[in-house]
């Protein structure tokens, strides 16, 4: 088997494609996906490690390189991060292979159990000492079966309360909830939803997508991507044509992925983020799906619906050497001295 590097997407574009096409890779795991997170987000340059077996490429590994230091290309706009990799042994090998650069430090953030466990048995095997811990565990609902089974084990009260306050919403006008594709109209929708999006605390803590150029750039860029492949759901409340509500979400192989979302802040006692909740919940239970997913942190809010949540691991490991113990010193030391220094600082 031989790995191959590339600085850039577009010369392993087709293969990567294929090879996500074959496993089921969800969106973000794929080529274009990467090269609009890259083009909002990304420092250093791209380093894409591609292994093949017999001239096929079947296995994929995008990473970002700042001098000595890889990681993977992620940061809090990233759903989950894993390999694409035709089989156990061809992860195994590319793995192998980042390990036997002896590169000062190695970092892969937002990665699920399964290839968390993987990347630290390689970076042990090469010598490495590794810190690993868990980034976010967000919430997931099951959506097998009916939906009335559902909804009642969210019990009795709740469901009298998201029908009562319903009920308060309509006495204002005509209560729709509705999911475009984004086949048309999608600038216009965009724009409906980030500025729903960004109603309330996360336009003033300047963490809504449209706070900053890097953020609105990279969702607008996605969305177009999911719009024409299909993926793409922009799901609405609304009052009389006026959103009070949005999700963004992404649809692909059997899960339904809220990416973002949001509602307005005048009508928050009246909950209208929980009420468009229900409806997208439902609308996944009817269609041919088996998981909605909220992704992001595990909020009180979310976990009241949700049947468990999966684990996101960042794992660091330090090079057997000078520089990469002193990387290790400082992320073991360093961030506990940091926290309490920030806690000093809050009395």
């Amino acid at each position: 088997m031989d790995v191959e590097t590339h600085n850039g997407v577009d010369p392993v574009a087709r293969e990567w494609e294929g090879l996500a096409d074959e496993r089921g890779a969800p969106p973000w795991l794929r080529p274009e996906w990467v090269a609009a997170w890259f083009r909002a987000f990304g420092s250093g340059e791209l380093e894409i490690l591609v292994l093949r077996r017999a001239g096929r490429a079947v296995a994929v590994l995008p990473l970002l390189r700042r001098g000595s230091v890889l990681a993977a290309p992620t940061n809090w706009h990233t759903p989950d991060f894993r390999l694409v990799a035709a089989d156990e042994e061809a992860k195994r090998a590319l793995l192998s292979t980042v390990f036997s650069a002896r590169r000062r430090r190695v970092t892969l953030g937002f990665l699920d159990e399964a290839d968390a466990a993987a990347v630290r048995r390689a970076a042990e095997a090469g010598g490495y000492r590794v810190l690993s811990r868990t980034l976010e565990r967000p919430p997931f609902v099951r959506t097998v079966g009916l939906f009335d089974d559902f909804e009642r084990t969210l019990g009795r009260h709740a469901v009298s309360e998201m029908r009562r306050r319903r009920r308060r919403i309509s006495e204002q006008g005509e209560l729709k909830f509705e999911v475009a594709d984004g086949r048309e109209r999608l600038d216009q929708l965009l724009e409906e939803g980030f500025r729903v999006e960004a109603s309330g605390w996360k336009g003033e803590a300047g963490t809504a997508i449209i706070s900053s150029e890097e953020t609105r750039r990279y969702y607008t860029e996605v969305a177009r991507l999911c719009a024409a492949r299909g993926w793409l759901g922009l799901a609405f409340l609304r009052l009389d044509e006026r959103p009070i509500a949005f999700q963004f979400l992404v649809r692909y192989g059997g899960v339904v992925s809220q990416l973002k979302g949001g509602f307005d802040e005048e009508f928050r006692k009246l909950a209208p983020g929980t009420l468009l909740l229900q409806d997208v919940i439902r609308y996944t239970f009817e269609g041919e799906t088996e998981m909605y997913e909220f992704l992001g942190a595990e909020e009180r809010f979310k976990l009241e619906w949700a049947a468990g949540t999966h684990d996101r691991k960042l794992v660091q490991a330090f090079a057997p050497s000078l520089a990469g113990h002193a990387d290790r010193v400082a992320f073991t030391y360093g961030r506990p001295l940091a926290k309490r220094g920030r806690a000093l600082i809050r009395r």
